[in-house]
């Protein structure tokens, strides 16, 4: 007979009623945290809860279940309690007026409409509980980009005005950013267990996230490194991905996803994005033993997801030289093109700047020291060559 998680749930909390045992977020005493550990209450306000999934992963520091039985008295997490309904409402309310637990909130507050878009359980939306709850905190953990900085939930029109947890509660309480999309669990358990230790918040970078994990960026230990094709504070291209000017012939690195090498040709973050995925690695296998792969070993570009500009406007990933050059929306080097030092977004309809499609033809006349710069001839694009937004060579003998 199949069983809903309602009634499971159900069930597992009459068995403990009638066994005795308290019937909070965890049921049995053998699951509550030991006396006089700290209290977390952890919302779930507007986002994906990949962040919890990502927690339930943690073994570098120890492993989810003995953060829960032994570290943590975790009164409410609507995604790995069991209690459900009012008992676990009563369970945040309990620990609320006792005041002083530590308050994690994953995902975005939406704020238009009086946070109307999202609730927490009937009655209370995203937006009132994270206020209610924050005021009597002795720690606010904003974990995700969402949380930290608006993130996905933030993108786009926003038509919920999705707000990072700072925007809506200051920092008038201790506040850390715990970014990531997902976050590392090994962020989120080493910054709970430095509060554990020093009973207070550990060193923050400007943007309010926890130093030790993000004090780098990804490029300055990217194994990749010196395979990179030009060093990216050159300025080279106006930041623009290779593939942009140089279509399907850039550089030395990785031709597309999957490949393994340097990304940078294909848009990757890493230089611009602070993290330490590149030696910390997701999917660790034993305790403190770091992960065995993470985004650029697997073949995917640093999509710059611990930044406050993630997820930005364009594509997270270059697959081609039109993605590059940002089409519609997107952003790009005016000065490869134009001389008269515009900038900006590109309109809709702009041609890309290579690629094969849009962006030109086959075949034309053309400033090639636009793209390169050992001496090229100038004049007729041979057949096949990646096309990009014309500027006649006129234009350069004046």
């Amino acid at each position: 007979m199949a069983l809903s998680r309602r009634d499971f749930l159900k069930a597992s909390s009459a068995v403990a009623a009638a066994l005795g045992l308290r019937s909070l977020g965890f049921l049995t005493e053998e699951a509550l945290a030991a006396e006089g550990t700290p209290t977390v209450v952890w919302l779930q306000a507007q986002g994906c809860t990949g962040c919890s999934v990502s927690l339930l992963n943690s073994i570098y520091y120890t492993t989810i279940d003995k953060l829960l039985l032994n570290t943590l008295d975790m009164q409410y997490n609507s995604t790995v309690m069991a209690g459900a309904g009012s008992t676990a409402v009563n369970a945040a309310n309990a620990a609320y007026a006792k005041g002083g637990y530590i308050l994690a909130v994953e995902g975005a507050i939406p704020t238009a409409s009086n946070g109307q878009y999202c609730t927490v359980w009937p009655g209370m939306t995203a937006l009132a509980a994270v206020q209610k709850f924050a005021a009597k905190a002795s720690c606010v953990l904003a974990v995700g980009t969402c949380a930290s900085f608006g993130g996905v939930s933030a993108a786009g029109a926003n038509p919920t005005g999705a707000k990072s947890v700072q925007a809506v509660v200051g920092t008038s309480k201790p506040l850390i950013n715990v970014a990531g999309c997902p976050i590392h669990p090994d962020w989120l358990v080493g910054t709970i267990a430095y509060i554990l230790k020093n009973g207070r918040a550990p060193a923050l970078d400007s943007r309010r996230r926890p130093a030790d994990y993000f004090r780098n960026t990804i490029h300055s230990a990217c194994p990749y490194r010196n395979n990179s094709p030009i060093p990216p504070s050159s300025g080279h291209g106006g930041g623009a991905a290779c593939t942009a000017c140089h279509g399907s012939g850039a550089p030395t690195g990785a031709a597309r996803l999957g490949q393994t090498g340097c990304m940078y040709p294909l848009g990757c973050k890493g230089p611009t994005t602070r993290g330490d995925c590149p030696t910390r690695k997701w999917n660790s296998a034993a305790a403190g033993a770091y992960g065995v792969n993470w985004c650029i070993s697997a073949g995917a570009p640093c999509s710059g997801c611990t930044e406050p500009t993630f997820p930005g406007t364009g594509a997270l990933y270059t697959l081609a030289a039109a993605a590059a050059s940002g089409g519609a929306g997107g952003t790009a080097s005016c000065s490869q093109c134009h001389s008269d030092g515009r900038s900006g977004v590109l309109p809709a309809g702009h041609p890309s700047i290579g690629g094969s499609g849009t962006g030109g033809t086959t075949t034309g006349t053309v400033n090639c020291r636009q793209c390169h710069s050992n001496g090229s001839t100038r004049g007729t694009l041979p057949k096949g060559h990646p096309s990009i937004t014309r500027r006649r060579r006129e234009e350069d003998d004046d």
